[in-house]
């Protein structure tokens, strides 16, 4: 379990540091405003949650045209809490997202151990009208017994 928190604790330096300087270099914007129009939802369909749905909230900071944001996604076979960043490359909903989750499963987990806690990172492409694919790896927390790391894959429609 040590090792793994290490692991988790070395991304969050590294993506901290790619992060942090984008943020202090944003250009001075008006006070952020928590309006509906920074809400974002969405559907997944693939393992280890099967059905989900994700509720996101962008949050106020920018960074070379990326979007920050924090998401809960509950699922028939779990949830997942996300931090992570959006960029739309087009008006047709082109775009990719890179998060940091944390996964946890339950009785209905899809192809992984039931009752389980996950770390890990996940990059989701959508090709247009922000429709797309996610792919993540992830590093089991605190169990020993079962396979130390987890790989997951679904489809996704962002609203």
């Amino acid at each position: 379990m040590m090792a793994a928190l290490r692991h988790l604790m070395l991304w969050l330096t590294v993506c901290g540091c790619v992060v942090l300087p984008g943020i202090a270099d944003a250009q001075e914007e008006p006070p952020p405003v928590w309006t509906t129009d920074r809400l974002m939802v969405g559907f997944h369909y693939g393992f280890p949650l099967k059905w989900s749905g994700v509720i996101a909230a962008q949050l106020p900071a920018s960074f070379r045209n990326n979007k920050a944001f924090i998401a809960a996604e509950p699922g028939i076979g779990g949830w997942r809490a996300s931090v992570g960043a959006y960029r739309l490359t087009s008006d047709l909903g082109s775009g990719y997202v890179a998060r940091a989750s944390f996964l946890r499963t339950n009785g209905n987990a899809w192809r992984t151990s039931p009752n389980s806690s996950f770390a890990g990172a996940e990059f989701q492409f959508m090709p247009i009208f922000i429709t797309g694919v996610r792919v993540g790896g992830f590093v089991r927390l605190g169990q020993r017994s079962g396979p130390r790391g987890l790989f997951t894959a679904d489809i996704s429609l962002m609203l």
